[in-house]
């Protein structure tokens, strides 16, 4: 009788993770998932992130740029990096509606929606400070004219630290860039391993444990939520388009 429970339970385990392998191969192969995150919720409360500070370029303009300076200091190029933190937003529910979404009206998007430009110009600037040597300068300058970014980037390795930990006595401004096209500290930003650390309350630490939990909690959930995507994206997106 034993043994019959246990290859019961085997049987269903197994079925389980069919199931399972199956769902993933579709949504890799279609593009379409839907996650859930509740740990993310619980660990937006009591949570700041920094960010990249943009600048309106022009009064009347919507276009955002981002105004720094390079000081230089002996071998060594200090590149100024406005920042601003804002409360945690990490997405609850993220749908991808597939490939080349670009193309059509699909549902693809995450909720809550990342910050926007307008949104992180409202909050305070301050200021960081990446040192780079004269080689990594020289590739901030660089074009890439293809796809493929070099890896692993000359910035991963980069501290950004705040302005006080920082030493700016013997340097000369070297450039002051307002709003250019290319935005070379955006490089830096998004490929160093040491951006600056997130800031949290005493009670989001004592949330992280409950987050932790939601994050296990998300595998089933997700599961459950990417067959019911598939269904409102086959209602949605004929009558859409």
């Amino acid at each position: 009788m034993n043994k019959r429970k246990i290859m019961k339970k085997a049987a269903y385990v197994a079925a389980l993770l069919v199931l399972i392998g199956l769902e993933s191969c579709i949504s890799l192969y279609t593009g379409r998932a839907t996650l859930i995150d509740t740990g993310g919720a619980i660990a937006n409360v009591g949570q700041e992130r920094p960010h990249l500070h943009p600048e309106r370029q022009t009064v009347g303009k919507s276009d955002y740029g981002f105004h720094y300076r390079v000081l230089k200091k002996g071998e060594k190029y200090i590149v100024e990096i406005p920042v601003c933190y804002t409360p945690a937003n990490y997405s609850v529910l993220v749908h991808f509606a597939g490939h080349n979404t670009w193309n059509r009206k699909t549902l693809n998007g995450e909720f809550p929606a990342r910050y926007n430009n307008t949104e992180l110009a409202l909050y305070p600037q301050e200021l960081f400070y990446a040192e780079l040597t004269e080689d990594q300068y020289r590739q901030l300058w660089k074009i890439r004219r293809h796809m493929k970014e070099q890896r692993p980037s000359p910035f991963r390795d980069v501290p950004i630290r705040p302005a006080a930990e920082v030493d700016l006595s013997g340097t000369e401004q070297v450039l002051d860039i307002y709003g250019e096209r290319y935005h070379r500290i955006a490089r830096i930003w998004n490929n160093s391993s040491e951006l600056p650390p997130p800031r949290r309350t005493w009670y989001n630490y004592c949330l992280m444990p409950l987050s932790w939990v939601g994050e296990v909690a998300d595998i089933p959930l997700s599961l459950i939520a990417t067959p019911v995507g598939w269904l409102v994206d086959a209602v949605y997106e004929p009558i859409a388009n």
